[in-house]
């Protein structure tokens, strides 16, 4: 089964919808695993929309924004990046309506997470998930690892885990990909210092405000802080 345009979600990083906060938190884990899956995935030559809101109302308004980006965008398949939490619990699984394309692909990309040593929970039956049964196309949310299992967040490496992730994808997907030799882009980080403002930056690297706060999922263009790492594209 082959795709060529992916959407993923970078689960939660939004107002009203918060993640899970653990020894790491989920928020935090899911933009960083999401934003290094997304730049494989271009780099590879797919077409990737990144359905994360940069602001929202209410829950709803959150999970409904992230549903119609795929939709709108007529893409082929979506995945949902997200961390777990349960006292207790460790590893890694992938929720999904059973049958199907979702079921397969998820078959084929949880064995590759857990070659990180994360324990393979398996693909588990999801038919109330808002952004699994709202979407047009199959779709997989993906419970990376747990936030606070100190298991599984000893010497996490979110790198680590889009790389997994990619590769399954690949499998998945029949990506002929040696090496990501595919079409790539100069990636970017610029470390905010005191005094600058996202159009200081902006014109610093050539590019608009509105693309480095879609990049960032930055919700409000006013606000960034010292030391804060920026995506630059």
């Amino acid at each position: 089964m082959k795709i060529s345009k992916l959407a993923i979600d970078i689960g939660h990083n939004v107002q009203f919808d918060g993640g899970a906060v653990g020894i790491r938190s989920e928020n935090e884990l899911n933009y960083e695993v999401g934003i290094k899956l997304i730049e494989k995935c271009r780099a590879a030559g797919l077409t990737v929309i990144n359905c994360t809101p940069r602001s929202a109302t209410s829950l709803y308004d959150s999970l409904n924004q992230r549903v119609e980006a795929a939709n709108n965008n007529n893409a082929d398949f979506f995945i949902s990046i997200h961390h777990n939490l349960c006292t207790g619990g460790h590893g890694s699984e992938i929720l999904c309506i059973p049958g199907g394309r979702a079921e397969e692909a998820a078959k084929i990309i949880l064995p590759e997470i857990a070659k990180l040593g994360l324990t393979n929970r398996g693909v588990k039956a999801r038919n109330d998930l808002f952004v699994l049964k709202n979407t047009n196309m199959s779709a997989i949310l993906i419970e990376c690892a747990f936030c606070d299992s100190p298991i599984d967040m000893n010497n996490y490496n979110p790198e680590n885990m889009a790389e997994a992730i990619f590769k399954g994808i690949c499998r998945a997907f029949e990506l002929n990909v040696s090496g990501h030799n595919g079409p790539t882009e100069q990636v970017n980080y610029y470390t905010v210092a005191r005094g600058d403002t996202l159009c200081s930056i902006s014109k610093r690297y050539g590019t608009t405000i509105e693309k480095i706060a879609s990049l960032n999922n930055i919700a409000n263009d006013d606000i960034i802080y010292v030391g804060q790492k920026i995506l630059i594209k």
